[in-house]
């Protein structure tokens, strides 16, 4: 993948390739019964197609994952384990491997991708999405012919559900707050006036202001003056 960038191309290629090498296995194993065996070929076939259509994205989508690069490539090497991929003895058994491969696969890698397509190239966005989708329909039913189990096939319902649901996410939208123009900040202050500024500047009206402040601190209610001379009165 000589587009993708440095850090993203090793391990998106090294897992590929194990998934691949994975099925390849599982398509010898069961070499005795053909309809199994076909099974995991297309399983296969599906992989290097997905391969095959990363491939030929043009680098500038590649760099345009730069803040998505170090989770993708964190994704791509928690799916494999450290030891490989190594086929389990039964039929039922490498259905599980199946799924534990391709969740991941499928939620963290793929999704993110068609969702970053989504915004850059709707074209091959629809292409890679068809495929994919074509791919989960493809495990669910291997798992329905050979497991027989209920549990694997709802996880293969709640698979399709979880990648539909990362597929139409929206994007997140960075919000940067403006700055604060300073010259503004500061025009705005000298146009405010002071408090000082809202009383009379004349000082012959301020002499006024502070008489009658004055005066009515001085008067006083006539009432016991009032009632005093009532009282007098009467005697």
């Amino acid at each position: 993948m000589k587009n993708l960038p440095l850090r993203l191309r090793s391990p998106l290629s090294k897992l590929e390739k194990a998934i691949a090498r994975f099925y390849l296995q599982l398509q010898q194993r069961f070499e005795g019964n053909s309809l199994v065996s076909e099974s995991w070929a297309e399983m296969g076939g599906d992989l290097q197609a997905h391969a095959e259509s990363l491939k030929k994205l043009p680098s500038w989508f590649w760099l345009s994952l730069k803040k998505q690069e170090k989770e993708l490539v964190r994704a791509t090497r928690l799916i494999l384990p450290a030891e490989g991929i190594k086929p389990a003895s039964s039929l039922q058994a490498c259905l599980v491997q199946m799924l534990d491969i391709e969740e991941p696969m499928i939620l963290r890698v793929y999704a993110p991708l068609i969702r970053r397509l989504r915004t850059e190239w709707t074209e091959r966005a629809l292409d890679f999405y068809v495929m994919v989708k074509a791919h989960i329909a493809r495990i669910a039913r291997v798992v329905q012919a050979y497991s027989g189990d209920p549990a694997m096939s709802q996880r293969c319902a709640i698979l399709f559900q979880e990648f539909e649901k990362g597929v139409q996410e929206p994007a997140v939208v960075e919000i940067r707050q403006k700055k604060p123009n300073r010259k503004k900040a500061a025009a705005a202050r000298r146009v405010r006036k002071p408090a000082a500024a809202r009383h009379p500047k004349n000082a012959a009206a301020r002499r006024r202001v502070r008489a009658l402040e004055k005066l009515t601190k001085r008067a006083k209610p006539l009432v016991k003056k009032i009632e005093i001379a009532g009282r007098r009165a009467r005697r």
